[in-house]
């Protein structure tokens, strides 16, 4: 008996905990049954696309020379005697800036003004005694002969007297002075430098990718480094001559632009940045440069298609400022996510905001 009830006790002891187990997993089965998850949605920015007009440009740094720059050279030796405007001083075409040695120049004048009135009575009296055949024909030469020498001297101390006063030949500003009053100097020495500044030359090396995009006439924006944060706008020039041979050196064409400085805010010798026009770009698909996403070595854009990102693959063209214009893959209308696109992939659930 005793052996029987362990026999039975063991046993129960077994199938108590499988029977309890059992009961359990049912119960933990009926618990577990799953949802499916929510499907991520990412908030984007979107642009509406349309076409539009632009312009590419492109901006060479330039020099600034003065129109004119001339060193003046005396013509006569001599001491200078007067010198009359001041250095920085604007001259008008054909003013004075200093004399050399007037008197000795004014003395021979008179001499050679006398010598030559005397010839020419003597010649015309001469002439009337030979109507009346009371002289040769050959005292009448001889007279006319010495007249005319006489008048060619006179001709040659006028030149003299003119040459004796150096004078702007241009207007413009007297740079430098480079003799004092009392100096005496010989013909040819340099003595004043004139630069005529009321419009100057900007003088830009092109490049040979653009010379192409570039003919005389063309209108460019010369803005000066001087000027930035004083609210002037770029000054408007003339491209007024292109090389046609290029710098052996650095493969690059002279361009030589007129730019007007009515208002004296442009000096020589400023570096200034001159724009040109590349080309016009008309009706175009424009986007910011940022809203393409390289993918493997293309260039991709997303569209939102009713809470849809879809994938297109682009062909990019000509970059003006921060946009690139695309030249395939992108239409009018379609809405273009500029922002989140690097967190989304094609067909991902978007909330678009514009």
């Amino acid at each position: 008996m005793t052996r029987s009830f362990r026999s039975l006790f063991c046993l129960l002891t077994l199938c108590v905990p499988l029977a309890l187990a059992g009961c359990g997993n049912g119960s933990n089965a009926e618990e577990k049954v799953q949802e499916p998850a929510a499907e991520k949605v990412t908030n984007v920015r979107v642009q509406i696309l349309a076409s539009q007009d632009l312009q590419e440009r492109f901006t060479l740094p330039g020099n600034l020379e003065a129109w004119e720059d001339l060193t003046l050279a005396a013509e006569l030796d001599g001491p200078v005697r007067w010198i009359g405007p001041k250095e920085g001083s604007r001259l008008a075409a054909g003013e004075a800036i200093l004399r050399i040695d007037p008197e000795t120049q004014e003395a021979n004048l008179a001499s050679a003004r006398t010598e030559s009135q005397l010839k020419e009575r003597t010649l015309r009296r001469l002439e009337e005694l030979q109507a009346q055949k009371l002289v040769s024909t050959q005292e009448v030469e001889e007279a006319r002969n010495e007249y005319e020498a006489a008048h060619a001297a006179l001709q040659v101390a006028q030149v003299a007297l003119a040459k004796s006063t150096l004078s702007a030949p241009v207007a413009g500003v007297l740079d430098r002075l480079l003799v004092d009053r009392g100096e005496y100097v010989k013909a040819g020495a340099a003595a004043a430098v004139l630069v005529q500044v009321d419009r100057l030359k900007v003088l830009v090396d092109v490049p040979e990718k653009d010379v192409s995009f570039l003919k005389i006439g063309d209108r460019v924006e010369v803005i000066s480094s001087q000027l930035e944060g004083e609210g002037v706008p770029p000054r408007t020039g003339t491209l007024i001559h292109l090389a046609y041979r290029a710098d052996p050196a650095t493969r690059t064409y002279r361009a030589k632009i007129e730019v007007d400085n009515g208002d004296d805010r442009l000096r020589p010798g400023m570096i200034v940045r001159a724009g040109f026009l590349r080309r016009d770009l008309p009706n175009v698909i424009a986007v910011p440069l940022y809203a393409l996403v390289d993918e493997g070595g293309r260039r991709i854009a997303f569209v939102e298609d009713n809470g849809v990102a879809r994938l297109r693959t682009v062909v990019p063209g000509a970059v003006v400022g921060n946009q690139v214009v695309i030249r395939e893959g992108l239409k009018t209308g379609e809405r273009l996510i500029v922002q989140g696109q690097q967190l989304i992939g094609d067909g991902s659930r978007v909330a678009a905001g514009e």
